[in-house]
């Protein structure tokens, strides 16, 4: 965020009072070092990280407040594809002043180096964020091979940061340093098992530092999220002691920061908000929610959001509302002065994204702090500011179940600040987000294919990839949409007639499929006997058969329902061998609770089979000690989908 970019260009006056400059000493490697020698079972993996350092070195010289940040690595590989993966070196210039050293090299099983040769450095920029990188390739690279490299880069000091200490491959030797003036003093939170950071604080310099030996690979797993259950380090700049013994950059700090960043409007803006809210329709004798979402559609159907931009222009309300581009806080900083227009009491909050980090509000650095969500207190609901296809009360799925940081805005006098505290972000209810089906099957004359009719009712998230979007697509895209939501369950669908309704409202409001087709997929013939694949006709299903044992707790998306039904017109003359293998009934029990399910049953009538299935995931995360019967679940559905009936004539 921006203004973390901003709190680092003010470090110099923090730094300033009670200083004491401490030199930094340039890292180097073992310039003649020997192979290590692996046993029998290291020597057979595909790949091992034998070091992993990470360093960082805060040096105050000559009113210079500037981090050497560290990385050295050597990495056994063993095999073609840990060959490719470790090759190509890729070095992130973000907040870099300078690279100033980098050295590699790859060592053979006979201990022959070769070495990087820097003139073979090569930059490059992402031209749509802006961000760039150094990359290179190390040569010489032989299955059996100790790839060794380590990078120095001269940058902007970073006041909060983490260092992430588990990867995909296993570390041998894992190893973390941080110095700093002996007047600036850090703070250290370990996650996920790695070892604490012990702390060795001096008048001239204090030296952290931890180190763990034979931290295991993380591997991804289904319902779980890689980054935020690797082992990491955060640390945030805590104290100055030559200035007082408060501690540095609070929760509350952050509070009146952000606020001020968020409400302070210059002459111009409120101007362009008092004619900006004269257009927007507002009607104050309707309810809270109706405003609400009448402000949101305004907003987000007139102002385009770049996300990537950092004109300053972007985060100013009047040039906004006349160029109808906005960044990210740009926006939040409109529906901010819109509300508080029009007098709806509305609380930002910072929080991130569940999928990249997990927020910890007993910790307290800003590098939590990505992205705003608004809270209306009045109707406990929430509002995205910037994503346009979520509609208040639904905001992004990994910005709920966790926390965020809440700012209470007070007034004192002419000024206005906030007050912090840390709240939790609850997810939607599973009921909300619906993707339900209702299918009416029958058999062509010469029972080789089935004309079918299908109705799906999408709702919340599941609504929210069509219903904000569907009035703006084309003609010729909206029948391509249709033809690849039906080609998900029916490949070789021949459509008929569609219809395609979106429903405006809350939670982004519903979507409705109605489709008639035509499709041999689901058909087979076996010498007297017809094989109709019903399960496949609730589409492609998630499968865990897999019995690798599982390291992670359970963690989904959203929650969700499935309520379907499907009718099949038995052909005349047939009856169905296996109905029973319809019946399935999964349930994850948690006394009298029912948190996940899957549950199929069956009728007949007048040579029609009903079939109607209820599949729910009520709770976003399920413990580790759980995750069997979690798993259960989840391979129903993947059952089900691989049910056959078998229709043989009657006798």
């Amino acid at each position: 965020m921006k203004l973390i970019r901003t709190c680092i260009l003010t470090v110099l006056t923090l730094v300033s009072l009670g200083a004491r400059a401490n030199d930094y000493k340039p890292y180097e490697w073992e310039k003649d070092r020997a192979r290590y020698v692996l046993p029998e079972k290291d020597a057979a993996l595909s790949e091992l990280i034998l070091k992993q350092h990470a360093q960082y070195d805060y040096v105050l010289k000559d009113n210079e407040f500037v981090l050497y940040s560290t990385v050295h690595r050597i990495v056994y590989v063993n095999n073609n594809e840990a060959v490719q993966k470790h090759n190509r070196i890729v070095i992130s210039m973000n907040n870099t002043l300078e690279l100033l050293d980098v050295k590699a090299r790859a060592i053979n099983k006979a201990g022959k180096a070769v070495y990087f040769d820097k003139t073979n450095l090569k930059e490059l920029k992402d031209e749509n964020s802006g961000n760039a990188y150094k990359i290179f390739a190390i040569e010489g690279i032989e299955m059996g091979s100790e790839i060794e490299y380590y990078y120095t880069r001269k940058m902007t000091a970073t006041l909060f940061d983490r260092a992430f200490m588990q990867f995909d491959a296993p570390v041998k030797n894992n190893s973390f340093l941080l110095t700093s003036p002996g007047h600036l003093r850090f703070d250290f939170k370990s996650y996920n098992g790695f070892p604490d950071v012990k702390k060795d604080e001096k008048e001239n310099q204090n030296t952290y530092s931890t180190e763990a030996k034979d931290v295991p690979a993380l591997k991804k797993e289904p319902f779980s999220y890689f980054s935020p259950n690797r082992k990491r380090i955060e640390f945030k700049l805590a104290y100055n002691v030559g200035r007082s013994p408060a501690r540095l950059y609070t929760w509350d700090e952050a509070a009146k920061t952000f606020y001020k960043l968020l409400v302070t409007l210059s002459k111009e803006d409120d101007k362009a908000i008092d004619k900006f809210v004269k257009t927007i329709g507002d009607k104050p004798t309707a309810s809270l929610d109706e405003r609400i979402r009448n402000v949101e559609t305004k907003i987000k159907t007139s102002i385009q959001v770049n996300k990537e931009g950092d004109n300053e222009s972007l985060n100013q309300v009047e040039s906004i509302l006349k160029y109808k581009l906005a960044s990210h806080q740009g926006m939040t900083r409109l529906f901010v002065a819109v509300f508080d227009r029009l007098k709806i009491n509305c609380q930002p909050v910072i929080t991130c994204s569940r999928e990249n980090i997990k927020f910890d509000g007993s910790f307290d650095s800003w590098s939590f702090l990505d992205d705003y969500v608004l809270f209306f207190p009045d109707t406990r609901k929430f509002l995205e500011p910037y994503t346009f296809e979520f509609r208040y009360p639904l905001i992004q799925p990994d910005f709920t179940a966790t926390q965020g940081l809440f700012l209470e805005p007070f007034v004192t006098g002419d000024v206005k600040s906030a007050l912090s505290s840390i709240g939790e972000i609850p997810p939607t209810d599973y009921a909300i987000n619906q993707d339900n089906l209702d299918i009416d099957v029958t058999f062509t004359d010469d029972l080789g294919a089935n004309q079918i009719r299908q109705k799906r009712d999408f709702g919340g998230y599941n609504a929210a990839l069509f219903t904000p979007y569907y009035e703006l697509i084309p003609a010729a895209d909206r029948i391509k949409m249709i033809e690849e939501l039906t080609k998900q369950t029916a490949p070789d669908a021949s459509i008929k007639t569609w219809t395609a309704t979106p429903v405006p409202g809350e939670n982004a409001g519903n979507f409705l499929v109605d489709v008639d087709f035509l499709s041999n997929h689901f058909v087979e013939k076996a010498g007297p006997r017809i094989l109709f694949k019903v399960g496949e006709l609730i589409g492609p299903q998630v499968e865990m058969y897999r019995d690798d044992e599982r390291t992670t707790v359970v963690e989904n998306e959203y929650n969700r329902k499935y309520d379907r039904k499907i009718r099949v017109h038995i052909p005349k003359g047939y009856q169905v061998k296996n109905l029973d293998d319809l019946k399935v009934d999964i349930a994850y029990h948690d006394r009298d609770y029912v948190p996940y399910m899957f549950k199929s049953e069956y009728t007949v009538k007048d040579d029609v089979v009903e079939v109607t299935i209820v599949e729910y995931y009520k709770e976003i995360y399920a413990p580790l000690s759980r995750y069997e019967d979690f798993r259960k679940v989840v391979n129903a559905a993947a059952d089900f989908n691989k049910i056959t009936l078998v229709l043989e004539k009657r006798s």
